[in-house]
């Protein structure tokens, strides 16, 4: 097996979850407890604060890089959602609804694409109409027992700690596109340094001069 095709393989991988990762085109994930660890932080005057981990931000990236579709749902508002999608290039940002599949519905078929298609991660009881909708859904492993007994698969990582990055990387992966997408970014962050060090030069000289 060659160097790529050994970093894009995930082993003991059951074939119906293979199959499942392989149809995927678009991903949609659940906010509170999935992106963050579930904690509402308020302060005294009644703004919310929401700690989200930058490898589900690196991940988002590399998902974007290969031409597939992504959304947050949350039945809660928040404008550092608003602020933390557009960081991550989330096509889609839907806040404030009720029961989530008929939103989920409705964003695919904007999207043109099947449920199957879709992978739906989320962590507690108001996903779970969406979990056995989808292609392939997904619990947190800090998810509520109902959630991880719906899901088709449960990440290592709990929520707020890098589990959409781990399904990120389980379903780039799976179709043998994480190598190519890495090369491609890690290629990008080479050039890209070139012209950093001449940036940092010409800052330090104004600094001396």
């Amino acid at each position: 097996m060659s160097p790529q095709h050994s970093r894009d393989t995930v082993p003991d991988l059951p074939d119906d979850l293979r199959q499942r990762c392989l149809a995927i085109r678009a991903i949609i994930s659940d906010v509170d407890g999935v992106l963050t660890n579930g904690q509402l932080w308020l302060s005294e005057r009644g703004y919310e604060l929401k700690a989200f981990h930058v490898r589900d931000g690196m991940g988002c990236l590399l998902w974007k890089k290969a031409g597939y579709r992504l959304g947050l749902l949350s039945k809660r508002r928040s404008v550092v959602v608003e602020q933390r999608a557009r960081e991550m290039g989330v096509d889609q940002v839907i806040q404030g609804v009720g029961p989530k599949w008929p939103a989920v519905e409705s964003v695919l078929n904007m999207w043109g694409l099947s449920r199957y298609e879709l992978c739906y991660v989320g962590d507690d009881l108001p996903d779970i109409s969406v979990l056995q909708q989808v292609g392939l859904g997904v619990a947190v492993a800090d998810a509520a027992w109902d959630v991880r007994t719906a899901a088709h698969y449960v990440t290592t990582a709990p929520g707020g700690w890098g589990a959409l990055r781990e399904v990120i990387e389980l379903v780039l992966r799976t179709q043998r596109l994480w190598s190519t997408l890495l090369d491609s970014y890690l290629a990008e962050e080479r050039g890209n340094a070139g012209s950093d060090r001449k940036n940092c030069a010409v800052i330090t000289a104004s600094h001396i001069f």
